[in-house]
C-alpha cells in the first residue's frame, strides 16, 4: 500500500474480483442513497418554499442498535455481537467470497468463525447456539467482544484487508455515538431507538 499526503490518496493493490464485487456492491448502495436523497431534496424543497428559514435534516441513514462497525467504509450496526459478525459475513459474501472459504479453513481455539456445515462451527458441542447468516454460512451466537475481534482479524486475513483500517469494529453504543461525531454524523441519533421486542 502506498500513499501521498498531499493528495490525499491511496493505492491498494485487490484482488480484480473482489474489486468487482465493491463496484456493484456500491452501485446497488448509490442507487438507494439516490433515491434516498432525491426525496430528501424534494421534502426540503417544499419547507424551503413555506420558510425559507427552517430546513429539515434527512432520517438518519443508520438504524438503531447496541453496537457498530464499519466494513470498507460502509457503516453496520446490530443490536448483539452475532448479528453485527454476520452483517460482517454477509458483506464480505459480497464483495469477496473466496476470502469466506478461506475463513472457513481457519478456526479459534476450539471452534470455527464460520461453516458450511453447523456442524463444524461447535465440535463435540451441540448444545452450543449457532445461526445462519443470510449469505448462507453458519457462525456462534457465542461470542463475546474478544472473540469477535479475533474473528474480524481473521476476516482480515483471509480477504487480504487491514483491521482497524478496513474493517472496524467500534464497540458498544457508547464509543460509536463518538465516533458518530468525530465523523459528523452527532445530529443524528440512531443510538436512542428501543430495542426491538
Amino acid at each position: 500500500m502506498r500513499s501521498d499526503l498531499a493528495t490525499r490518496t491511496v493505492l491498494v493493490q485487490l484482488p480484480a474480483c473482489f474489486v468487482e464485487a465493491l463496484l456493484e456492491f456500491h452501485a446497488s448502495l448509490n442507487t438507494e442513497v439516490t433515491e434516498a436523497l432525491g426525496a430528501s431534496v424534494v421534502d426540503s424543497a417544499k419547507a424551503h418554499s413555506e420558510s425559507p428559514l427552517e430546513v429539515e435534516l434527512p432520517a438518519p441513514l443508520l438504524p438503531g442498535g447496541k453496537y457498530g462497525g464499519e466494513f470498507l467504509g460502509v457503516h453496520v450496526v446490530a443490536w448483539t455481537l452475532p448479528e453485527i459478525f454476520a452483517q460482517f459475513v454477509d458483506m464480505t459474501a459480497k464483495v469477496a467470497p473466496e476470502a469466506l472459504d478461506k475463513l472457513a479453513g481457519m478456526s479459534a481455539r476450539r471452534r470455527r468463525f464460520v461453516a458450511r456445515n453447523p456442524e463444524a462451527i461447535h465440535p463435540g458441542n451441540r448444545h452450543l447456539p449457532i445461526t445462519r447468516t443470510a449469505s448462507g454460512w453458519w457462525i456462534s451466537k457465542n461470542i463475546g467482544q474478544e472473540d469477535l475481534k479475533r474473528a474480524l482479524r481473521a476476516l482480515c486475513d483471509a480477504a487480504g484487508l487491514t483491521f482497524g483500517a478496513d474493517v472496524k469494529f467500534l464497540g458498544a453504543v457508547k464509543r460509536r455515538a463518538a465516533w458518530e461525531r468525530r465523523n459528523g454524523l452527532g445530529n443524528n441519533d440512531v443510538t436512542a431507538q428501543p430495542h426491538p421486542a
